[in-house]
This record gives structure tokens, sequence and C-alpha cells, in this order.
């Protein structure tokens, strides 16, 4: 692969496409799937590109075969771009392979699939904008025993339902509208359970056993006088972000607190994995305000072209080591070439940190004077009024 590279000139971006194909367990031999595998690999890309083709166990005994397939083509030296066609065409062709040996093949299920991110922050084990209306509803589930009660406990939430059309007909996909969000979830595509008829069933479940809210009860915390230097407060930026992973329950002052997230929060849910970077970058390089921000992104872009320069400089002396075949010259150059692209590459990471920060800084002030404004008026409507003392005697 490296050679019909080097024939072509095409020895930089993108190395190889990978690919596999899995069978069911115990229905295929080793031997029938590499034997699919390889004709899967010719009928796709075999009168063009390379392919590796490897068949093996994981550690859970799943039969499947791996593809590592050259981005330049041994014929003409024209480059793969992979898109979205070449993942239908190759699951058409293992489909059709599969079938042809008897071998069952993945039903396509109707409706909308899950996002990459959705689908990655559950595997993960985080938040997400669905996974926190599936456990506002468990909680609802929890605490009732009919499903108008279901219903009553989820409009007490800030739930709004949608379950039919203007003329007064059931819809086909009834739907809820979170506190605070700007559309319909439909039920059927939170997930298994989690429809109108699962919902039902749920409840049933409760009538003999109701269950309130979960709240586990913790004893006040207790306070020690601790020796030494006080502890650095956060101000400026540190504060306000360590603030705001603590109102998303990134940071909890109490894990047991059955406290919700606020639901314009949540919209920030899907992106802990990114305030959790920026917050931590905060804290680790001291930075307090948005100058300090500007100045660090300005001298990380300022060794980033300082380090251009020096990488485009290796590149030229490659090309020539090339030509005049001192391979030991050019794979030590290779080297350099590398470890400056990988030190680009995190400052490439910390100038988007600091984009990030500088764009997000001004909509965590705002969610955060928002959420400040809702507790304080919850507090007031919660809080009795006073009863006028002053009697008027007069007739």
């Amino acid at each position: 692969m490296i050679a019909v590279k080097r024939r072509f000139g095409k020895e930089s971006g993108t190395t190889a496409y990978h690919g596999y194909q899995s069978f069911a367990p115990g229905e295929a031999t080793p031997e029938m799937a590499h034997e699919i595998a390889v004709k899967l690999a010719e009928r796709l890309w075999g009168d063009r590109y390379q392919v590796v083709v490897a068949t093996h166990l994981d550690k859970a005994n799943h039969l499947h075969s791996h593809f590592v397939l050259n981005t330049v083509s041994y014929v003409d030296g024209k480059k793969f771009h992979r898109t979205v066609q070449d993942y239908r065409d190759m699951q058409i062709a293992s489909d059709e392979l599969c079938q042809e040996y008897g071998l069952s093949v993945i039903k396509q299920t109707e409706g909308k699939s899950k996002s990459y991110a959705e689908w990655q922050a559950e595997k993960e084990g985080r938040s997400t904008l669905r996974g926190s209306i599936r456990a506002d509803i468990d909680r609802a589930i929890a605490a009732s025993t009919t499903g108008r009660n279901f219903i009553q406990v989820m409009v007490e939430m800030g739930y709004e339902f949608k379950t039919r059309a203007k003329d007064g007909q059931p819809l086909k996909y009834p739907a809820l509208k979170p506190p605070g969000a700007k559309g319909y979830f439909r039920f059927h595509k939170l997930g298994r359970g989690y429809n109108l008829d699962e919902i039902k069933n749920r409840i049933l479940q409760n009538i003999y056993k109701q269950v309130p809210f979960p709240e586990i009860e913790c004893r006040p915390p207790r306070r020690y006088h601790l020796r030494g230097k006080p502890r650095k407060r956060f101000t400026g930026l540190q504060a306000l972000y360590f603030r705001y992973c603590y109102e998303l329950h990134i940071i909890q002052k109490r894990p047991a607190s059955v406290k919700r997230v606020s639901f314009f929060l949540r919209e920030d849910i899907a992106k802990l994995e990114r305030l959790d970077r920026e917050t931590l970058f905060l804290a680790k390089e001291g930075i307090t305000s948005i100058e300090q921000l500007s100045n660090r992104k300005e001298a990380t872009e300022s060794e980033m072209e300082s380090l251009k320069v020096q990488r485009e400089d290796l590149r030229k002396e490659l090309r020539r080591l090339i030509r005049t075949e001192n391979q030991p010259a050019a794979d030590a150059v290779r080297g350099k070439i590398g470890q400056l692209s990988q030190r680009l590459k995190k400052l490439r990471k910390e100038v988007a940190l600091c984009d990030g920060i500088a764009l997000r800084s001004g909509q965590v002030k705002e969610n955060l004077g928002r959420l400040l404004l809702q507790e304080a008026i919850e507090r007031k409507a919660k809080t009795p009024q006073r009863r006028n003392r002053n009697y008027n005697i007069e007739r």
C-alpha cells in the first residue's frame, strides 16, 4: 500500500479506511465468514483498491471480519472518498452475500434512529435531552397510580401534552413538551417502555404501592475547622463555569439531592464533555478574565504559525531526501514532522477551547440569570403573603 502511495505521490492525507462485518453467534464458521468477507471486498473495491481482510474472534467470541482499504487506487492513483452511499452499498452487498449463504441479516427498524452524538453519549453514560425526559417520566410513573395521575404529576413538573388533533381525534403520535423546550418530543421516539401504552402498563404496577418522589435522606453536613491557609475562592470566568457545572449536576454538593436540572439548561447536557474540558482548562491555566483568555489565544496562535513554518521546511527537506533515495534520513525527518503535527493538533484544540469559552461565557451568564430569576419567582410563589394587621374601624 505504501508503495502504491509513493508511486502516485499521494502519501499525505487519510492513509486508509477501516470497516467490519459481523455475524450472529453460532451461525457461521470462521472459514465461511472469511470467504464471505473476501467476496465482499472483491465486489466493492477489488477492481481498483487494495484491501486487507482479517477474520477473527473478539474476547466475547463474536466472529467478525475487518477491512483495511488503501485510499489510493493502484489503477490510476485516484483517492477514495468515503460517503454515506458507500455505507449503504456495503450493507446491501453484505446482506446479499449473507442471504446467499443462508445466514440471517439485520432487519431495519421503522422510525428515525438515534443520532451518533446521542448514541455515543448514552454509551459513555453521559446525559442526553431524551435521557432527561425519560428520567422525569420514570419519576412521574413512580408517583402515580392512574394515567390521569401521571399527567397531573408531569404537568406539575412543567410539561405540556399534545395527544389530540384540532378535531378532537387522538393523534397517531402523541407527544410531550418539556418546560423551556422549543418543540415537542414524540413518546414512541423516547425508546422502549416510553410510549403511552407502555407507560400505562407500568403505572398499573403501582396500584398497590404508590411511591412518592424518591429522595434519600441525608444528615445535615457537619462543619469542620481546617488548619492551614484558607482555600482559594474562584473568581471571574472560573467561578462562572464552576457555578454552571454545579447547576448542571456535573459538580454536586449532595449527590442524594433530587433537585432537577432546569430544562433550558439541559440543552447543554449534550455538551457536558465540552463544558468539562473548558472548565478544566480555565482552572489549570488560571484564566479568570476575557483579557487573559484573549492573550492566551494570541500566544497559542503565534506558536502555531512558527511550528507551521518549521513543518513546511521539513516537508521540503523530505521531498529532497526522497528524490535522492536517502531513506534513513527521510524516516528521521518524517518523525520530526509527526512530532510537530501532534503539537499543532494539541494547540488547535486549545484555540478551539478559547473560542468556545469566549462565545459561550455570555450564554452561560444569561442562562444562570434566567435560572436565578426563575428560582426567585418560585420562592415568592411559595412564600405565604403577610396579612395586614391594621384594622380600619371607621364606619
